[in-house]
């Protein structure tokens, strides 16, 4: 069966507390790799850094992400990115250059709180566009400009890309990022 739309899938881990940085991350490559053999089960490759694909399939985008106890993996076609992150409190000053000068002045207007939700929405729509684009965090958050959150647009080297916000618990956020066609 073609997949001619995305589709995602998800699990939650259940994972003591203390466990290590290196088994929860085996873990949850473990769990990716499981996830997307569910939407499609013909051989699957890795590109240099680390991203999956089809090569069978050279036309599917595939992309993962995981966060603490949430590994999420998208399949479909074209290229795409998804990052998820769960919400929860930093110190938005140690990350202060991921940040446009717009977006800095935009999360320094809010409450503690709505600077945290809003600061996970703008990173992982950064981390989102970065994956589709196959650089990661290899390349500097602040080059993705989240022009309009609402309108789901972002920019990265002078390309457009859609942002859709993904289902996920209150808990969570996270964005599916994809180029914008104009037409």
């Amino acid at each position: 069966m073609p997949i001619t739309q995305v589709v995602f899938k998800r699990q939650w881990l259940q994972m003591p507390v203390d466990v290590s940085k290196k088994m929860r991350r085996v873990t949850q490559r473990t769990v990716s790799r499981q996830l997307i053999q569910q939407v499609l089960s013909v051989p699957l490759a890795y590109h240099r850094l680390g991203q999956p694909y089809f090569p069978s399939h050279p036309r599917l985008g595939v992309s993962v992400s995981h966060t603490h106890q949430l590994v999420m993996v998208a399949v479909g076609p074209g290229p795409l990115g998804i990052d998820v992150e769960q919400v929860r409190p930093y110190d938005v000053t140690a990350i202060r250059r991921a940040f446009t000068s717009a977006e800095w002045q935009l999360l320094q207007a809010l409450s503690v709180q709505d600077r945290y939700r809003l600061g996970w929405q703008l990173w992982t729509a950064k981390e989102a566009v970065l994956k589709l684009v196959r650089c990661g965090l290899t390349h500097a958050p602040r080059r993705v400009e989240v022009l309009d959150l609402e309108r789901g647009l972002a920019c990265y080297q002078t390309q457009l890309y859609q942002l859709t916000p993904l289902e996920l618990p209150a808990t969570h956020e996270g964005f599916l990022a994809r180029p914008l066609s104009v037409g």
